[in-house]
């Protein structure tokens, strides 16, 4: 890649990625499976470049939202086990044989289709079962789960291998998070499972973790990346560094007799919202300088009388460190009135993706 054509860009710090799992691993309870959220093109920091960090730091399996990106994982990895967290639709349930993935099914409809499936081809086929403990999204209600995953059982080409659930408010609201728990809990313990996995435990859930039974497993999504899912409010279970920064160049200055203003090559069709609040910066030559609010397809404009020798060229920092400065990823994200989630699967393809720190 000929880097001198980026007007903006994301820098992806591999070395961090990879020491942010190691640190996350070596704070589980010991034999605890990583399984590692690579949803949305890993969060956007590019699932390619990223995906033999995830391993180096010891993830021990792959969880996605769909089969186009088990077949992303596919094309880098042979071996690790991938779950699909969201449901299969019914003419995609096949690819599962094909690409070596593990469904989550949360209806009978699924697995009488899935047996059927894995009979045709001889096969017993791994699957988890999502239960609903009280998120409201996709799963078997918890009150009917133990018998839903009775009658799974009996099916002669399925093979539970997994069981979870969702934690809907880890990060807000801890006597909603235990009730969540407490019905899990009861489902694992009154169905008896042994000998699969079993996980609740989300980034922010991680801080409710555990030495012991009945959770062997957790899927870290937002912390693995750096950031924390409490914005700061409360210590997680590692001390992670920020893997993701984003930037972009001075695109022209102007000067009149109140400002100067300079034109930044990046604007909402590389993912800069056009609804920053008042107090959102940047950072242009270590300094912070506020955006204008002038967000365009393709520029934002930013007063730069706090760093008038910033010349034609000069990097710009929308996220990151630039001197002494600092604006992290939840910091904008409240600027754009967005969560750090969605920030970092908002910046589009055409913002190139450049690797740094690669030891």
């Amino acid at each position: 890649m000929n880097t001198a054509l980026n007007r903006s860009w994301i820098e992806i710090n591999l070395g961090a990625l990879e020491n942010n799992v190691r640190k996350i691993k070596a704070a589980l309870p010991k034999g605890t499976v990583y399984i590692a959220v690579v949803k949305a093109d890993a969060y956007g920091h590019s699932l390619p470049r990223s995906v033999v960090r995830f391993l180096k730091g010891g993830a021990d399996m792959f969880a996605v939202a769909n089969m186009q990106e088990v077949s992303r994982i596919r094309e880098l990895v042979s071996s690790k086990p991938v779950l699909v967290l969201s449901p299969l639709l019914p003419d995609e349930r096949r690819l599962v044989f094909e690409y070596g993935a593990t469904p989550a099914i949360s209806t009978l409809e699924e697995a009488l289709d899935f047996n059927s499936l894995a009979r045709e081809r001889g096969r017993i086929l791994d699957l988890h079962v999502k239960i609903d403990t009280g998120m409201g999204r996709f799963g078997v209600w918890h009150e009917k789960a133990v018998e839903f995953l009775r009658e799974v059982s009996k099916f002669s080409n399925l093979r539970i291998s997994g069981v979870f659930t969702h934690l809907s408010s880890a990060d807000c609201d801890e006597s909603y998070t235990h009730m969540q728990m407490r019905n899990f809990t009861r489902v694992v313990e009154e169905f008896g499972a042994k000998n699969i996995l079993i996980h609740l435990h989300a980034s922010a859930g991680l801080n409710y973790i555990k030495d012991g039974a009945p959770f062997n497993a957790v899927r870290v999504g937002l912390l693995q990346y750096g950031i924390s899912p409490f914005g700061g409010r409360c210590k997680t279970i590692a001390d992670v560094e920020p893997v993701m920064s984003f930037k972009a160049r001075i695109a022209s200055i102007s000067r009149n007799e109140k400002r100067i203003i300079a034109t930044v090559s990046a604007g909402f069709a590389d993912g800069v919202p056009s609804n920053f609040s008042k107090n959102a910066c940047v950072l242009v030559r270590g300094k912070k300088c506020p955006i204008l609010g002038g967000v365009s397809l393709d520029e934002t404009l930013v007063d730069i009388a706090n760093a008038s020798e910033a010349e034609q060229g000069d990097e710009v920092v929308f996220i990151g460190k630039q001197g002494g400065e600092c604006i992290d990823l939840p910091l904008y994200s409240h600027w754009t009135r967005r969560i750090p989630w969605e920030t970092m699967v908002a910046i589009p393809r055409r913002v190139a993706r450049e690797v740094v720190n690669v030891k």
